[in-house]
C-alpha cells in the first residue's frame, strides 16, 4: 500500500533535536538493495555517525514526489516485534487514549500511520524522540561510525545518532525516510551563560568592581532557554564557585524565565539552591527542576540574581576576589538521563562529557583596598615610633581589618565584652588590679560599658554607613586599615607616643578606581587634596605620620632657678672682693 504524501513529508522532516532540514533525490521505483548517501550539512570535524534502519520500503513516485510502499519492519524490529510493540504501546509518553495508539497486534503500516498522525500533534517532537528511544533497542547496525556522507542500503525510515562530537559541543540524533540521496541541516546552538557583577562600583563591563568588607555585592547570571527537541529529560544547572572572600547569601537568590517583570520561579518547586558538599565542588549550584517541562520558547531569557558579602578573609590585592560560573547542560539526546535527584532530570554521571556539556568559564573580580600608616618621628634617618592610636572614619568603613585582625563591635547592654586602652576587647571583667586597663567606667552605675561582637556578614555592618575605628600602630609604628572601598577617609591621631605631639589636623585620603579591570583594580589615591602614589599590586597607599618630640621650657623650682641662685651668689661674692681690695688700696695711700 503507497503512503500518503503526507506521511512522506513527515518522515523527511522527522528529525528530532536539532529540526534541521532534509532535502531528499528523486529516485523512483528503488529498491532495498539501493545504496543511499545522508550528508550533513555544514563543517562536521570530529563527528561520526550511525544509521539504524528502523521500517522498510519500496521507493514510488506519487505526483512527482517520492514515497515508501510496501513498508514492512527492518529485519533487527522483525526479529523482536512483539517486544518492540509491546515497548511502544506501554509507553505514556505515545498514549493519546484513542484508537490510533500502538498496540500489540500492529503492522509496519499501521505504525507508519500513528507516526503520520504526530505531524499535526502539538506534542510532536516529544512523541519522536520517545520513539526514537524505544526503536534504539531493538535497532542494529554492522556499519562502523563513519564521518558524513553516510552511506545506507535500501530506503526506508531511519533513526540516524552522532556517536562522537567535538567536546563542547551538543550530540544530535535525526529521523528520516531515505528515499533518495538527503542532505540534512543541524543547528548546533550552543547553550550559553553570561556573568556579572552589578554592584557596588562595577565597571561598565560588569567583570569587576570594588567594596569594602562589609559590603553586600551582586551578580547577574544570564541565559536563553535551550531547544529540547529529542530530549526525553534535561539537565540545566548553573554553577557558582565564589573566593573565600566573599560569603553567600542563598536566601538572595531570584530566578526569572521571561523579562524582569516576569514572576520569579519558586524554590523547591522549580528550583533547588545546593550548598556544601551537595554543590559538587562549587560554592552553590542552581539545580533546575523537570526542566524538559518548561513550556517557554526557545531563546526566552533566564536571569538569576543573587547576593554575596565581602567578608573579613578577602583578599586586599590586586589578585582581587574571583568569582566563577558556568553552566552543564544535556548534550545528548542519544544517552538517557538515568539519576533520581532533583526529580530524575540528573545524567547519572554529571561528568561524562558524552552525556552533559559545560559553557566556558565566566568570572568576575572584587577588589579592595588598604590605608597603611607608618608613625615615625622627625629624625634623619626617620625612627619608627610605637604607641600611636588612630581614628578613621569614612563611609567605605564598615567593617575594618586592623592590622589583620577583624572585629566590629557596637555597645550593648547584653554585651560580653569590655574596652580595653589598647583598642582590643576581651571578656575578662577587671578586677581592682587591672581596672586601670579598662575603658568605658560608669561612675554613677559603678560599672563597664559593655560591647557586642558583631559578625563580618552581620546585619548591623550592612546597614551602618559611617563608623569610626580606632587603633593602635604596632611595635613597628605601623597601622593598616584593611578591606576599605572607593571613598574619603579622615584619619585622626586621638593619642601620641609618650614624649611627643599630637598631630592637630586631621589627615583626608580619598581613594578612587575608575574604570576598573577584570585584570587591574585601578586604584588611585589624594592625601589632603594632592596626589600620592598608591601601589595597584598590593591595592595600599602607604604614607608616613611624622611626630614631633615636644619642647623642654624651665619653670619655677627648677634648674632655672637654681641657675638664678648660682649667680647672683657669685655676683654678692664679687662684690665683697671688689669693696675690701678697694678699702686696701685707700689704707696704702694714706
Amino acid at each position: 500500500m503507497k503512503m500518503s504524501k503526507r506521511f512522506a513529508a513527515l518522515l523527511t522532516a522527522g528529525l528530532l533535536v536539532m529540526t534541521p532540514c532534509v532535502t531528499v533525490g528523486m529516485t523512483a521505483f528503488a529498491g532495498a538493495d539501493d545504496t543511499y548517501t545522508i550528508t550533513v550539512d555544514g563543517d562536521n570535524t570530529g563527528y561520526t555517525y550511525t544509521a539504524y534502519q528502523i521500517l522498510t520500503g519500496e521507493v514510488t513516485d506519487k505526483s512527482g514526489t517520492n514515497v515508501l510502499s510496501d513498508i514492512a519492519f527492518a529485519p533487527a524490529i522483525e526479529a523482536n516485534k512483539a517486544a518492540f510493540l509491546e515497548a511502544l504501546a506501554g509507553s505514556a509518553l505515545l498514549k493519546t487514549g484513542s484508537a490510533a495508539d500502538f498496540n500489540a497486534s500492529m503492522t509496519a503500516q499501521d505504525v507508519a500511520n500513528v507516526l503520520e498522525g504526530y505531524q499535526t500533534s502539538a506534542d510532536k517532537d516529544t512523541k519522536l524522540a520517545e520513539f526514537a528511544r524505544i526503536a534504539k533497542a531493538y535497532v542494529s547496525s554492522t556499519a562502523e561510525p563513519a564521518a558524513s556522507p553516510i552511506t545506507v542500503t535500501g530506503s526506508g525510515y531511519y533513526l540516524v545518532e552522532e556517536n562522537s562530537a567535538p567536546e563542547g559541543n551538543v550530540y544530535s540524533r535525526f529521523m528520516m525516510d531515505v528515499v533518495g540521496n538527503a542532505t540534512v541541516y543541524p543547528k548546533r546552538d550552543l547553550p550559553e551563560l553570561t556573568k556579572k557583577v552589578t554592584s557596588p562600583n562595577a565597571n561598565t563591563a560588569g567583570t569587576a568592581n570594588s567594596a569594602s568588607i562589609g559590603d553586600t555585592v551582586s551578580f547577574e547570571l544570564n541565559s536563553d532557554m535551550p531547544d529540547m527537541t529529542g530530549y526525553v529529560k534535561y539537565y540545566y544547572v548553573i554553577n557558582d564557585t565564589l573566593a573565600e572572600g566573599l560569603t553567600f547569601d542563598p536566601a538572595s537568590v531570584v530566578v526569572r524565565i521571561g523579562d524582569d517583570t516576569s514572576d520569579p520561579l519558586t524554590l523547591g518547586t522549580d528550583y533547588e539552591v545546593q550548598t556544601g558538599t551537595a554543590a559538587d565542588g562549587n560554592t552553590f549550584q542552581i539545580v533546575f527542576k523537570n526542566f524538559i517541562n518548561r513550556t517557554e520558547a526557545k531563546d526566552t531569557p533566564i536571569k538569576v540574581t543573587y547576593n554575596a558579602v565581602l567578608n573579613e578573609n578577602a583578599d586586599c590585592t590586586k589578585t582581587g576576589n574571583l568569582n566563577t560560573a558556568n553552566l552543564t547542560y544535556s548534550n545528548n539526546p542519544n544517552k538517557y538521563a538515568v539519576g533520581t535527584p532533583p526529580d530524575g532530570d540528573e545524567p547519572e554521571n554529571p561528568n561524562d562529557k558524552t552525556v552533559v556539556g559545560k559553557t566556558t568559564d565566566q568570572q568576575t573580580k572584587t577588589y579592595s583596598a588598604n590605608i597603611q600608616l607608618n608613625k615615625v618621628d622627625g629624625s634623619t634617618p626617620a625612627k619608627a615610633l610605637a604607641g600611636a592610636k588612630f581614628r578613621i572614619a569614612g563611609t567605605g568603613v564598615k567593617y575594618v581589618l586592623l592590622n589583620g585582625t577583624a572585629y566590629e563591635y557596637t555597645a550593648d547592654a547584653s554585651g560580653t565584652y569590655y574596652k580595653l586602652t589598647d583598642g582590643t576587647y576581651t571578656e575578662t571583667a577587671p578586677t581592682a588590679a587591672t581596672q586601670a586597663q579598662y575603658t568605658g567606667y560608669d561612675s554613677e552605675k559603678d560599672s563597664y560599658a559593655k560591647y557586642k561582637l558583631v559578625e563580618a556578614n552581620g546585619v548591623a555592618t550592612a546597614t551602618i554607613e559611617n563608623i569610626c575605628k580606632e587603633a593602635y600602630v604596632d611595635d613597628q609604628g605601623v597601622l593598616i586599615f584593611k578591606g576599605l572601598g572607593p571613598g574619603e577617609y579622615t584619619i585622626t591621631e586621638i593619642e601620641a607616643p609618650a614624649g611627643y605631639n599630637k598631630l592637630t589636623t586631621p589627615i583626608v585620603i580619598e581613594i578612587t578606581n575608575e574604570a576598573p579591570t577584570f585584570d587591574t583594580p585601578n586604584w588611585a589615591a589624594t592625601k589632603d587634596g594632592a596626589a600620592i602614589e598608591m601601589d595597584n599590586t598590593t591595592a595600599t597607599v602607604s604614607f608616613n605620620v611624622v611626630n614631633h618630640e615636644g619642647n623642654t621650657l624651665p619653670s619655677t623650682g627648677g634648674m632655672g632657678t637654681k641657675l638664678f641662685y648660682l649667680v647672683g651668689g657669685l655676683l654678692a661674692v664679687g662684690s665683697g672682693v671688689i669693696l675690701v681690695t678697694k678699702k686696701r688700696m685707700a689704707n696704702t695711700k694714706k
